[in-house]
């Protein structure tokens, strides 16, 4: 049959077997739900979206069964069951007689005004309402544990997998409904993310932290009644309805903030905790909601696309998608921290050493001077030229161009989410300033970290790396004493802003201290006791 043609006999109150004085329509981008006087009709749209398919009848009316059985975990007393449509002579009916040309979930209507939607509109919603809801979804989530795998794909490599499609199934949206710098910098905070802390979600499946859940716990899936009621859940993925119960948490905390009510996102959250003992999904909550804010912004984008959808309608969803895109950018932010590290030194003084080892454990991009300025002066990476500490590649002149394309690619990186770290000596207090302006004005916390070690460390490290081949730097005992004559100390850089490193240290031991002042949204390094302040109000790790 039609299904337009379909969707306008069931729009017709005298179509249904029992009396209904009207029919409220609700259309989403995956569905139709007809709504009479006591029941709800639902019925799957013939679409496929890749993570969904309901192109034949056969797979609709499985996908109805399945949906009825998973929702009969939280509202039994609401699914009812798998009704057919039929058409014999032109005719069609709710389980009539002839060929079945549809079939629909049937559910007893929920009061309308008790939607959770709607009491909120009204004022009514309070802290003790959503530890209800919290202790519901804790105790279902209790009952409900997740098989060790899902598609062959078991801890970290769902929810990547899950991302990585959003991102593909959105890129068409990109300069139309989200910024191109939006989309990629929530698309390398993810990836960060994931990277810097894989450690975390490999310790939650350990926990069985994995629940077959909900899957799409927002606003208009939950009832205010008593008991509260969380209906819709997910069927046609299981990728999506398999997930750390942090995702589900994180989803109702997102869309409540969406809608302007924060503060019952903190009380669910923190009453979810409580009934759950688990304290642990804090550490996941920021990139959850970037992720459901995402698929929020995913799914308007496509009803935005859908001509059954009314004009006005479609518009509404093309700004609903814009504001979703943008608030994920905003949790992507808080989730990982970016920040500007600068490093500052003598040549010689293990900065470099330093720099790299960062960006290895913490997943940092590093701009190193030293393949900076060769690149600027033509010249391969490891090539070497034994010139004078202020000629050629080491004039003046270029070293400012070395330092403003420093700042230039760090500035790109910033703005893509990504933390940097710029590997330079930084021995004059303007081309600091220049870093330092860099980071008030994309808004990100800065770090100079201050290599010092003795003249014997540095002239037998000077000696060791003339004799190696293949390595960047060309750092000598000439140009360590032209930099000695004309070093400026950074005494302009004080408080929590500058970190004083002994650098005759293992790289490691320092690593180590550091981690106290590096943000915790990072990966879990072990730690010792933070090293004092002392009097001058630069930390020093030594």
């Amino acid at each position: 049959m039609d299904f337009d043609r379909l969707v306008e006999h069931l729009s017709d109150p005298a179509f249904y077997p029992e009396p209904t004085s009207a029919v409220e329509v609700i259309q989403t981008h995956i569905s139709y739900i007809f709504l009479t006087d006591t029941f709800a009709y639902k019925i799957k749209k013939p679409v496929d979206f890749g993570f969904l398919d309901y192109t034949t009848l056969a797979k609709r009316a499985r996908m109805c069964e399945r949906e009825v059985a998973l929702n009969g975990r939280l509202c039994p007393d609401i699914y009812l069951g798998v009704v057919e449509l039929r058409e014999r002579d032109g005719v069609l009916s709710i389980g009539g007689l002839g060929e079945t040309v549809e079939v629909a979930v049937k559910m007893a209507r929920l009061p309308g005004e008790r939607m959770l939607r709607s009491v909120l509109a009204r004022g009514e919603g309070n802290n003790a309402l959503f530890g209800r809801i919290a202790v519901t979804l804790a105790d279902f989530h209790r009952r409900a544990p997740a098989p060790a795998a899902v598609g062959g794909m078991a801890g970290i490599e769902r929810p990547k997998f899950n991302c990585e499609e959003n991102f593909a199934q959105t890129e068409k949206y990109v300069d139309i409904l989200v910024q191109r710098s939006t989309f990629e910098f929530i698309r390398n905070s993810t990836g960060l993310f994931f990277r810097r802390k894989a450690g975390l979600f490999a310790r939650r499946v350990k926990e069985r932290r994995i629940v077959d859940g909900h899957g799409d716990l927002h606003l208009d899936s939950i009832c205010a009644t008593e008991p509260v009621r969380i209906f819709d859940c997910i069927e046609f993925n299981e990728r999506f309805r398999i997930q750390d119960a942090a995702e589900e948490v994180g989803f109702l905390a997102m869309d409540l903030e969406f809608n302007g009510y924060a503060p019952f996102a903190r009380a669910f959250v923190d009453a979810y905790v409580d009934a759950s003992g688990d304290a642990e999904l804090l550490e996941l909550l920021a990139f959850y909601k970037t992720y459901r804010a995402y698929v929020r912004a995913k799914i308007n984008s496509f009803a935005a696309d859908d001509a059954h959808i009314p004009t006005a309608a479609r518009d509404a969803n093309r700004a609903t998608a814009s504001r979703y895109y943008e608030l994920a950018a905003h949790y992507a932010a808080t989730c990982n921290p970016r920040r500007l590290i600068v490093t500052c030194g003598l040549t010689g003084s293990g900065k470099s050493t330093l720099a790299r080892k960062l960006g290895e454990l913490y997943a940092l991009q590093v701009i190193r001077s030293d393949v900076v300025r060769k690149e600027l002066a033509g010249l391969a990476p490891v090539e070497r030229r034994w010139l004078p500490y202020d000629q050629g590649e080491y004039a003046p002149e270029m070293t400012g161009r070395t330092y403003s394309s420093m700042l230039e690619r760090a500035e790109a990186l910033l703005r893509v989410g990504q933390s940097v770290v710029l590997d330079g000596c930084y021995t004059k207090r303007s081309q600091r300033q220049g870093a330092v302006e860099l980071a008030r004005r994309m808004s990100v916390p800065f770090l100079l970290l201050e290599c010092r070690t003795s003249e014997d460390v540095i002239r037998e490290r000077l000696e060791r790396r003339a004799r190696k081949n293949g390595t960047v730097s060309d750092g000598r005992w000439e140009i360590y004493s032209g930099q000695l004559k004309e070093f400026e100390p950074p005494e302009e850089i004080a408080g929590d802003e500058r970190v004083v490193l002994d650098r005759s240290k293992p790289v490691e031991e320092l690593l180590h201290e550091l981690s106290a002042v590096l943000p915790s949204a990072w990966p879990d390094v072990p730690s010792r006791p933070a090293a004092e302040v002392p009097e001058n109000d630069v930390l020093q790790i030594r």
